[in-house]
């Protein structure tokens, strides 16, 4: 940890170059691809000079991000109860301004412009100095080759599912499969002999050890028997795993479903299965959920073990069913592809021309986000303090009849806009502070919107040299704060080539384990809230609570140790050297990640109430709701089902805004 590697600060390039890393500014030549034209003239992707540094593009960053300092402070000041004063009116006016550039804001502002045309004037503000929300891009140079990786939302869940407005988009957008350079090779990695692990941490299990061919998941008796565990655990393990019990037997299926609905995956564990204690981390949580935070019911459709005799089917069409995901896509930075092109669509020139996988590899130009005279534009690094029905002379309206004053702060200073209409497409939490005039009861439902924790961390190694020395593309760690360390896809579309030669760099993924949730992982949870864990059991929005905190209040530098050490026990004895070898770390940490609806383990009596959804997302005036939080599902599809709602209701209203300004 003494020896400095250019991984916290900013610039790619610039900073790296002077310390002499592998990381370098690229030659003018190397941006040709991402617009460059003859003798440097700027087509668009780039700036003018052809530098692309973190400086003028966010997706360089590296250090803290997804909810990155600067983002945050200010909202949880209002949480707190600071009231800011009213911004210094900038003298814009628009047809529509939105509040949130994430998915559902975008496609607010997208949508509202398909109604009304391209002459209305629309301003999406965001809080973080990039757009597309959860959906973030990471993206790393490094001995001349551009690398890509997912920071946040993962990828389409389901599109032929989705309704005819968001798939209208996504099929706008051209994207989709099909593309003749969209492949992934599967082989590469095989070839060289590069398989699974599990690495049994010494402060843990008394010595460093790998165990190759499976996981606590996933094993055959040959795997285990290597394993550290005590007899009694393996044997526990093995039994809840491979075995086919049937822990329910003497009830009908709709008794089975009824009791796994009934209860956690952790009491189904150690009350029903009646598993060793040390067996329930093993099995790590349920998506972004603790085991104890999610229904044996969902673990069950989430393919979690100790269900194999049962005797029940998993209905094809629900939520987590089969049929849904058969035609799940993945694109290479997750859906900040999809925002991307939103973003292109709204602003021309922002990405070069291309399908999708032609601009895979383009880079946006921030600077033509926030222009003076275009028709949208895009202010980022800018809270939002208030939201309200304002005349002119500042008197409050009837909601009917008025418009909207829009405050936030941007580079420290009070400013506002005025607005026709607004979508807020920010999380339902921070919408009561910004529009206190909201009725109690809706305000006391977007409330109950209290998210996931989850976090994204990207590592960029010099190469991938010490994975082929060791023979594996892919390490679980039981009990360890990151849970999981492996290898990117080989994954080609468009221009975008993956790293095909061990001795090229490499973006290596540092996971909770086979979730992205930090409550899913007891020892990261643990961990972030220093030691002391939420009681198993504990309101799983309380769990939330404390693990943002935790995430929240954890510098960067815990995060690069744990990467740091967990790389190098797994690579002693090959080449590796972490501080020569790792060049850059992304943590992106998403204290308020994904949307999760309704728990029916917390909520007895939830079919009898009318869904906080519903009640939240009710319009007030001229101000809709518009986020992922309205559905109650954290994907794509359902963000922008509800930017098309929002706007839809605009439209109901009729307040007259179809004579644009």
């Amino acid at each position: 940890m003494g020896r400095s590697i250019d991984r916290r600060d900013f610039i790619q390039g610039v900073a790296a170059a002077t310390a002499g890393s592998a990381i370098a500014m690229a030659a003018p030549s190397a941006f040709a691809k991402a617009g460059m034209g003859p003798k440097g003239a700027a087509l668009s992707g780039v700036n003018v000079d052809g530098a692309v540094t973190a400086a003028n593009y966010p997706p360089f960053r590296t250090g803290m991000r997804g909810h990155h300092p600067g983002a945050y402070e200010a909202a949880h000041e209002m949480r707190d109860g600071k009231v800011f004063p009213a911004g210094d009116p900038t003298g814009e006016m628009y047809d529509l301004v939105v509040v949130g550039g994430g998915i559902s804001g975008l496609a607010a502002a997208w949508y509202f412009r398909e109604r009304f045309g391209n002459d209305a004037k629309i301003l999406i503000i965001d809080n973080m100095d990039d757009f597309g929300g959860h959906a973030k891009r990471n993206e790393f140079q490094a001995s001349g080759k551009q690398l890509i990786a997912n920071g946040g939302s993962s990828y389409i869940v389901g599109p032929s599912f989705w309704t005819k407005d968001s798939i209208a988009l996504v099929n706008h957008l051209g994207i989709g499969p099909g593309n003749p350079t969209d492949r992934s090779d599967g082989n590469l990695y095989k070839s060289l002999g590069l398989e699974s692990g599990t690495f049994f941490r010494k402060e843990v299990y008394g010595r460093d050890q790998m165990v190759k061919g499976g996981s606590t998941l996933r094993f055959d008796r040959a795997w285990l028997d290597q394993t550290p565990f005590p007899p009694a655990v393996k044997e526990s393990l093995d039994r809840f795993v491979n075995g086919k019990t049937d822990y329910l037997d003497g009830m009908s299926a709709a008794q089975k479903v009824e009791t796994l609905r009934s209860m956690s995956y952790r009491d189904y564990m150690l009350n029903v299965a009646k598993v060793h204690p040390d067996v329930v981390p093993l099995m790590q949580g349920i998506w972004c959920l603790g085991s104890d935070m999610g229904s044996a019911w969902f673990a069950f459709f989430r393919h979690r073990p100790g269900f194999e005799g049962l005797g029940l089917e998993r209905p094809a069409n629900s939520p987590e069913g089969e049929t849904i995901h058969h035609d799940d896509y993945h694109l290479p930075a997750g859906n900040s592809d999809i925002a991307r092109l939103i973003v292109r669509d709204l602003i021309p020139d922002a990405l070069p021309p291309g399908n999708f996988a032609e601009v895979e590899t383009k880079r946006v130009d921030y600077s033509t986000l926030d222009r003076p005279g275009q028709k949208v534009r895009i202010r980022l690094k800018s809270i939002v303090t208030g939201v309200k029905h304002e005349g002119p002379d500042g008197r409050l309206f009837d909601p009917d009849t008025s418009e909207c004053t829009v405050n936030y702060i941007n580079d420290g200073k009070m400013m506002a806009v005025r607005g026709k209409n607004v979508v807020m497409a920010c999380m339902n939490n921070v919408v009561p502070y910004l529009i206190p005039e909201l009725p109690e009861e809706q305000k006391g439902a977007m409330h109950q919107a209290v998210r996931a924790v989850n976090q994204v961390t990207n590592v960029l190694f010099r190469n991938w040299q010490p994975f082929v020395e060791s023979k594996v593309g892919r390490v679980s760690f039981p009990n360890t704060f990151y849970g999981s360390m492996g290898l990117a896809a080989q994954r080609y579309l468009g221009e975008m080539t993956p790293p095909t030669s061990p001795d090229q760099p490499m973006v290596v993924g540092f996971g909770t384990g086979s979730n992205s949730g930090v409550c899913s992982n007891t020892t990261m949870l643990s961990e972030l809230c220093g030691g002391a864990a939420p009681e198993p059991g504990t309101y799983a929005d309380d769990q939330f609570r404390m693990a943002r905190a935790g995430l929240l209040a954890t510098p960067f530098e815990y995060f690069e140790k744990a990467v740091r050490s967990q790389a190098a026990a797994v690579f002693a004895g090959t080449s590796f050297d972490p501080a020569r070898d790792i060049l850059a770390i992304t943590v992106n940490r998403w204290g308020h990640g994904f949307a999760t609806g309704r728990n029916t383990l917390f909520e007895a009596d939830r079919e009898a109430k009318v869904s906080p959804t519903a009640l939240a997302k009710q319009p007030f005036g001229r101000i809709t709701i518009a986020n992922s939080d309205a559905g109650g599902v954290s994907t794509a599809g359902t963000a922008m089902d509800e930017a098309f709602r929002a706007v839809r209701e605009l439209e109901q209203r009729q307040f007259g805004f179809y004579e644009l300004i």
